[in-house]
Parts: structure tokens; C-alpha cells; sequence
């Protein structure tokens, strides 16, 4: 399990082969999210696990609320890869 902290950490993981990551919610509960990166779109390509939603967003997006948690989580702390 591996904490990400930045944007750039984590497109360095997906390069890597790393694509399940999940959220820490309180009382330890998890939001699970398989996310890819693509350099040529410069896009972020989601499934949230919870309920089977999928998501193509750029790097402002990732981190605006209205769009998802993802980048709300990586300034707090509460980003994790599985691996």
C-alpha cells in the first residue's frame, strides 16, 4: 500500500503498471477506483468500483469536487494504490 501525494506521483504509478487505488473514507471504509492516464489525451480514465461508473477527466478536473474526490484525496492524505 502506497500513499500518493501528488498528480505527478501519481501518473508516474499507472506508468509503472499500478491502477488500483482506492480512497479512505472514515470508519475504514474504502472507495476502490481502477484509474489510467493517457499522455496523448492528457486525460485520467476512471471506474469507480462502488457502482461500475466510469469517468475521462483532465488534470483541473481531477481535482474539482464536483467531478470526483480524487484529487481532494491526494491533498489530504487519503489516496492509496492496493500495491
Amino acid at each position: 500500500m502506497t500513499q500518493v501525494t501528488t498528480s505527478a506521483q501519481l501518473r508516474k504509478m499507472i506508468e509503472e503498471g499500478v491502477h488500483d487505488y482506492f480512497i479512505q473514507l472514515n470508519f475504514g471504509l474504502r472507495s476502490s477506483k481502477q484509474i489510467d492516464y493517457s499522455p496523448e489525451t492528457e486525460k485520467y480514465y476512471i471506474l469507480n468500483e462502488i457502482d461500475d461508473t466510469e469517468q475521462e477527466l483532465d488534470e483541473k478536473q481531477l481535482f474539482d469536487r464536483v467531478f470526483t474526490n480524487i484529487g481532494y484525496a491526494i491533498q489530504n492524505g487519503a489516496l492509496y494504490s492496493y500495491e
